[in-house]
């Protein structure tokens, strides 16, 4: 059966590495590297590559630059179908959803590479505890391939104990954050993301100091349309 590991490099899927470590030989794991990884991610994928016998990188590439940076909450006036109605002036930057950024860059390029490679079964690290995830669940069938989530029902906690026991070391950005580092110029997900600004402007100041510009243009571009749509709503719903 051909098997593959999704293996994003956070400590989901590194706890779910190790644990099937006794199946390696019966594996691939395999890393979807998006054209915004930092240095230390890659070196760290070489790293697990060292180790594990198949190992497979598979290329994302970001629709930044033709979509606009991924948003939580999106300006409308900011999107490439607003274009015409709404040139950017300097400093200011198109937005997306964080939904469609992250399955083009990440989820369908990965896809299409296990279907190629005539994946039967696919292995994750998610959790049913986590705040959003994939609404496939273990030992579910979907397009023919078998999925299989080993740490289902794992809480963040029994993560880390797991880890902790098996002397399992994490990357070094976890001193600073919870979750892995996918794209360095995510501008989404903010309530968790704060680790990784923190991060990137000890480590990275350059790219830390672009995330902020980008992220003040984004607060500009929501403020200018929030107060009307607030304002309208209220009047909608007003009993």
């Amino acid at each position: 059966m051909k098997t593959f590991l999704q293996f994003s490099g956070g400590k989901d899927s590194i706890a779910v590495l190790h644990l099937l470590r006794a199946h390696w030989d019966k594996l691939t794991v395999v890393w979807l590297c998006t054209d915004a990884a930092l240095p230390e991610t890659v070196e760290y994928m070489r790293d697990i590559e060292a180790i594990v016998p198949h190992f497979l990188v598979v290329r994302g590439r970001q629709t930044i630059a033709e979509r606009g940076y991924p948003a939580d909450l999106v300006p409308s006036a900011r999107t490439k179908e607003a274009a015409l109605l709404h040139p950017l002036a300097p400093g200011q930057h198109r937005f997306q959803s964080k939904w469609d950024c992250c399955l083009t860059t990440i989820s369908y390029p990965l896809h299409a590479a296990m279907v190629e490679l005539g994946a039967e079964c696919i292995i994750r690290g998610s959790k049913k505890s986590d705040g959003f995830h994939s609404p496939i669940e273990p030992g579910s069938t979907f397009l023919g391939i078998r999925y299989e989530l080993p740490i289902w029902e794992w809480s963040d906690a029994q993560v880390r104990e797991y880890l902790d026991a098996n002397g399992i070391e994490l990357p070094d950005h976890y001193a600073t954050m919870n979750t892995g580092l996918d794209c360095w110029n995510c501008t989404a997900y903010l309530y968790e993301n704060q680790g990784k600004l923190a991060y990137l402007r000890q480590h990275h100041p350059a790219k830390f100091e672009h995330v902020r510009d980008v992220l003040r243009d984004l607060e500009r571009a929501t403020d200018a349309e929030a107060p009307h749509l607030h304002e309208r709503l209220k009047e909608l719903t007003c009993p």
